[in-house]
């Protein structure tokens, strides 16, 4: 009993320690990062409202994930390796792929509706409507991966985002649109961002490379 008691801890504390490196924080910062730099972009762009708000959107969640994978396979498993974890975390990991993609089709319907004119007919506040956007398309998803990730401070960002919505809505009548959104959620992405920085400064002092493992990098990239 104490021996699996142990094992569970140390997988614990392997699978937590995946978080160390901040890149989690860099990934969710610069995706909060997008929602104000999108309108920023757009001010200088010459496209269409819709697309100059969806382009630049687009290309900072790529680098997002490009930032992500990258890390995650150049930096982080170098450094702590690659952990296979129980059936318990892998089942847990499985019910998150579902939630995301369920999440992603949700979005997407979302996204549709108000295109193509549906929301039109539908009165809703417009506070109510920035509570249900806030906490419903983004506070609770992520208070939702948080749980399956047990990532604590994903929780801390995923209220940030809800209330940064409802800076907005108050900022609006002050600074008007896009200079409300713009300011709101650049400050929120930014300050992520750097938090990402700091983990992920202060993981690779505590993990360097030996001299062999930055050989072997330099040898596989020559077969390559």
């Amino acid at each position: 009993m104490s021996k699996n008691m142990d094992l569970k801890t140390l997988e614990k504390r392997a699978y937590r320690s995946t978080f160390e490196d901040g890149i989690w924080d860099l990934f969710i910062g610069l995706i909060i990062l997008s929602l104000g730099l999108a309108p920023l972009f757009g001010l200088a762009s010459n496209f269409t409202d819709f697309w100059s708000i969806i382009i630049p959107s687009l290309i900072i969640n790529i680098l997002a994930f490009l930032v992500f994978y990258l890390g995650k396979k150049y930096i982080t498993i170098p450094r702590i390796g690659y952990v296979k974890f129980g059936l318990k975390r892998k089942s847990k990991q499985l019910k998150l792929k579902v939630f995301l993609l369920f999440v992603f089709f949700v979005n997407v319907i979302l996204l549709i509706l108000p295109l193509i004119g549906i929301t039109d007919y539908i009165q809703v506040e417009p506070l109510f409507k920035t509570l249900l956007l806030g906490f419903g398309a983004f506070t609770l998803p992520f208070c939702v991966v948080a749980y399956f990730l047990d990532f604590a401070r994903l929780y801390y960002y995923a209220f940030s985002i809800g209330i940064g919505f409802i800076l907005t809505y108050f900022l609006t009548p002050i600074l008007g649109y896009p200079l409300d959104t713009i300011i709101t959620f650049c400050t929120i992405g930014v300050i992520i961002v750097l938090i990402g920085l700091y983990y992920f400064i202060y993981f690779l002092k505590k993990y360097p490379l030996s001299k062999q493992e930055e050989f072997d990098g330099e040898e596989e990239n020559r077969i390559r």
